[in-house]
């Protein structure tokens, strides 16, 4: 009988999954409710002809399992570093505009520093690095210069949660991987995530064999004997083989709701997208800001698209005008970077909101189920663990819940052989 893994979402940790059963052979069918594969990271292409992605997703060359994935189906190439000579960092207080180096090395050049950093603040940025117990970022930096302009940023853009409430264990995990030389440079998709990232890998999953199918919700998980039998879909209810295995790639709440009684996370962080449509450069561009209501904003040769994390207060704010502020913010750092955007010449625009973009990742212990719930289904997803929620933990765990039942599988199979051949053996 053939052994099968399905794999139930589409998601970056569901594609990784798949990529890993396939690349040893085995067979994968990788079902997703959406009518588009990709998750977080997909580009929307709605009937207005205004394609954009759904948020603006990076990369670092520190990302070392992402960027093998993007080997393994011929993307490495498509993605680009918008900003070799730093990060264009626009303060909307003061209308300063200057270059930060995103790695420490390169805060050996004074013109690449954050704003207001000094001797003291490398103390406590170490102890950051390292901290001895997880408590809140806030509360090993303190009240200084280094907050707004370096510290508070990086934290929400790394985990979602303000650095009030934030687990410095979590982020010192991404931090850490800065500091290798070369680790700190920032990578974009050049054409759009759907194009540099979920296609290729839908791609060498097709001709590897593999099944991507899409409007399949999983309703509801069929379970026997502590083992996945089953799994009733929107359109088909797919029985199980003896030696077939399940991966659910797929958020904590869905996680609740197929497995009732697993401790799962249950607080979340929103993340608001707004996308501006105008004329841009030729190549992507990438820029940060301070005391305005978005963080960065990555710029397309036909839109530009702004992102707030940890959007809690403006979540639920009219659309229209939340977009209109951030518009207003961004204008004259638009302009330093050679745009024609003026304040009262607003483009179309089209706001994406993202409720429960990511976990809540503050200094808190968080629920967590064991990754092989069932004997032969395993979990997979950025939410699990303590690494921070991001496309490299998402790629780490598929590939990590792929390893546990080829191993759980090896181990079934040593014992059985090691055992003397019994009548209900054979049976």
């Amino acid at each position: 009988m053939t052994r099968r893994t399905h794999i139930v979402g589409a998601g970056i940790a569901g594609l990784s999954a798949a990529l890993a059963v396939t690349g040893r052979d085995g067979e994968a069918i990788v079902y997703e409710a959406a009518p588009q594969p990709g998750g977080r990271c997909r580009t929307l292409q709605p009937a207005d002809g205004f394609i954009h992605d759904n948020g603006t997703h990076v990369l670092f060359t520190a990302n070392g399992r992402t960027l093998d994935l993007l080997e393994t189906v011929g993307a490495r190439n498509r993605w680009l570093e918008p900003e070799p000579k730093g990060l264009p960092l626009y303060d909307g207080r003061t209308d300063a505009f200057q270059r930060v180096g995103l790695s420490p090395w390169s805060w050996l050049l004074p013109s690449r520093r954050p704003p207001g950093l000094t001797v003291p603040d490398l103390a406590r940025i170490l102890r950051l690095l390292f901290p001895a117990k997880d408590c809140p970022v806030a509360s090993i930096i303190g009240d200084r210069p280094i907050m707004d302009s370096l510290i508070e940023p990086l934290t929400v853009a790394v985990l979602n949660t303000p650095a009030a409430q934030a687990s410095s264990q979590r982020l010192a995990c991404a931090l850490r991987q800065l500091l290798r030389p070369g680790s700190g440079r920032l990578l974009v998709a050049r054409n759009g995530l759907s194009a540099d990232l979920i296609e290729p890998a839908l791609a060498t999953l097709a001709t590897r064999g593999a099944s991507v199918l899409t409007g399949q919700r999983l309703h509801r998980l069929l379970i026997g004997n502590g083992r996945a039998i089953g799994l009733a879909l929107s359109d088909r209810t797919v029985m199980l083989g003896p030696d077939d295995q399940v991966i659910l790639a797929l958020p904590p709440y869905e996680v609740a709701r197929l497995l009732p009684g697993l401790p799962v996370p249950a607080s979340f962080e929103p993340i608001l997208n707004v996308h501006y449509r105008m004329n841009g450069p030729a190549a992507p561009r990438f820029v940060g800001f301070t005391g305005t209501l978005a963080q960065w904003a990555l710029i397309r040769p036909t839109h530009v698209s702004v992102t707030v994390s940890a959007a809690d207060a403006v979540i639920d704010r009219n659309a229209a005008d939340v977009a209109a502020r951030i518009w207003r913010e961004i204008v004259p750092a638009l302009r330093r970077l050679g745009l024609d955007a003026a304040g009262d010449r607003q483009p179309d625009t089209r706001v994406v909101k993202e409720k429960r973009a990511t976990i809540r990742q503050a200094a808190e212990v968080l629920p967590q189920p064991p990754l092989l719930p069932l004997a032969n289904l395993a979990l997979a997803g950025d939410w699990l663990g303590s690494l921070p929620a991001t496309i490299e933990s998402a790629v780490m765990a598929g590939e990590h819940a792929a390893a546990l039942l080829r191993n759980a599988r090896c181990t079934r199979a040593s014992i059985l052989r090691d055992r003397p051949l019994k009548t209900e053996d054979a049976a």
